[in-house]
């Protein structure tokens, strides 16, 4: 079966493409047909990945080369774009426009993670302060911690990848990257890419599967020193439980809720939701799935919601004009289906779409589903918004935080004064003022609390994470 993959089986060790015997398919998200083959890594396979990536981690890159091989990478990244953003579509299901919007961020993150590179520094430690060290000077140094295992969503196959490999190969260390058995195409071509630029065999090792095998075999290795992964919060816990004392770094669940001040911009609100809520089919952790409307303002942002979302197209993400294409299995899509059932059953008014066409959901707008029902407490992970109105701040984030999940909220308003008390309050790991929850730079730090997970993204704050601090203390006699 032809694929997109140029002589590269999914299957990388030492720099090696392998065969192992055993094929995943890959299938295009909305035709439901095959349409790429990859070897499967077996649990020896998942071994001599990381067996190869401790031998190399043992003699780190000076930080000059992994600069230029980062560089080098992004440009070719960018070279590369048409090519790489065929496959995005089809094995995502998300329109060209996701494809192009995450290609570009992938190339900035490759090239902001070459400048991180050679800017790891430590710091002196005033330790001529303590009684008896007068004559000593300590400083640190910044060491990689060794083996990086990078485990990686299925929605955003390109940028979240870029965001665990780059940063770890610019920190020093060798990676073994287990992409989702979904969307593991685009890992194939930035292995391609990093290969390509020059990096040593060993530095990168691909291993695609199945979490319960692959996944489950790379978890268990105790070579590997750091485990970064996003994903669900049930997934997350299991790593944290069985890999020992690596150091983690865990991007969960969400379902993001933005505020709506009785003074916010209605037209910007709009305008921004229906971009935030409904793009990638809603298959973004930071998605809106929560508005959260001041009660004098509600039935107006109600209307001006639900005609946007009602005019969205879904269906063939290469078609003219569809906005939404398929969710990522038809599993999926009946899942969330019956989320909006349930909410609707419960007095929730469904205002825009909700129906199903195979693994299609149409983009759906619900208005104050019950305050217990999944759509507002859970993480449905699809084209849906559900606005409910409260009578003031304090009780939209008293909304907010009484959830299990916390990674960023949105908050609309033109009173400074209330924009701060919200952003001191919300118990989340970032506040977007003005803007979505769904906002996120690459070169900002990315990361939740509570179930949606710890430790940050972006690559600066990454770099930082996967690099040990090492205290030097030199006892210097004065007047030799």
């Amino acid at each position: 079966m032809a694929g997109p993959l140029d002589g590269a089986t999914g299957l990388l060790v030492d720099g090696r493409w392998r065969v192992s015997g055993t094929e995943l398919v890959v299938t295009d998200k909305y035709t439901q047909q095959p349409f790429a083959t990859i070897q499967q890594a077996r649990p020896g396979d998942v071994e001599a990945a990381v067996g190869a990536a401790a031998v190399a981690a043992s003699h780190p890159m000076p930080p000059a080369r992994r600069h230029d091989i980062l560089g080098e990478a992004s440009r070719l990244l960018a070279a590369r774009r048409d090519e790489i953003c065929a496959t995005y579509v089809a094995e995502t299901g998300f329109t060209p426009q996701d494809a192009a919007a995450e290609m570009s961020r992938a190339v900035s993150t490759m090239r902001i993670s070459a400048e991180e590179s050679v800017r790891i520094a430590g710091e002196e430690v005033p330790v001529a302060a303590a009684p008896g060290s007068e004559g000593r000077l300590a400083f640190t140094i910044r060491v990689p911690v060794g083996v990086v295992a990078a485990i990686t969503p299925f929605n955003a196959p390109l940028n979240t990848v870029v965001h665990k490999i780059a940063p770890a190969i610019a920190a020093g260390n060798a990676v073994v990257l287990k992409p989702a058995e979904q969307t593991p195409l685009c890992a194939v071509a930035l292995a391609r890419v990093l290969l390509d630029a020059g990096l040593p065999p060993g530095f990168l090792q691909l291993v695609c599967g199945p979490g319960e095998t692959t996944g489950a075999a790379l978890v268990a290795d105790r070579r590997v020193r750091f485990f970064t992964f996003t994903g669900s919060a049930a997934v997350g816990q299991a790593i944290k439980q069985n890999s020992g004392i690596a150091k983690t770094h865990l991007e969960l669940g969400s379902n993001s809720a933005s505020i709506v001040a009785a003074d916010a911009d209605l037209d910007l609100v709009a305008d921004l939701v229906i971009r935030a809520g409904y793009r990638k089919a809603g298959q973004v952790c930071t998605s809106v799935q929560r508005l959260i409307a001041h009660a004098s303002i509600a039935d107006d942002l109600t209307g001006r919601l639900a005609k946007r979302v009602t005019a969205l197209r879904a269906g063939d993400p290469r078609a003219a004009g569809v906005q939404v294409g398929p969710m990522i299995a038809p599993a999926e899509a009946e899942r969330a289906e019956g989320w909006i059932r349930q909410a609707v059953e419960r007095g929730a008014a469904l205002l825009a779409g909700g129906d199903r066409d195979g693994p299609v959901l149409a983009p759906a707008f619900l208005r104050d589903p019950p305050a217990d029902s999944q759509i507002m407490t859970g993480e449905i992970f699809a084209p849906a918004v559900a606005l409910v109105t409260v009578g003031g701040l304090d009780e939209a984030i008293d909304l907010v935080n009484a959830g299990e999940y916390g990674l960023q909220a949105g908050v609309f308003t033109r009173d400074l004064d209330a924009a701060f008390s919200a952003a001191r309050r919300l118990q989340v790991g970032g506040v977007m003022i003005n803007d979505t929850s769904s906002y996120h730079a690459d070169a900002m730090p990315y990361g939740g609390v509570k179930n949606s997970g710890y430790g940050l993204e972006g690559p600066r704050y990454a770099v930082q994470d996967m690099t040990d601090s090492r205290i030097i203390v030199l006892n210097l006699r004065e007047g030799t």
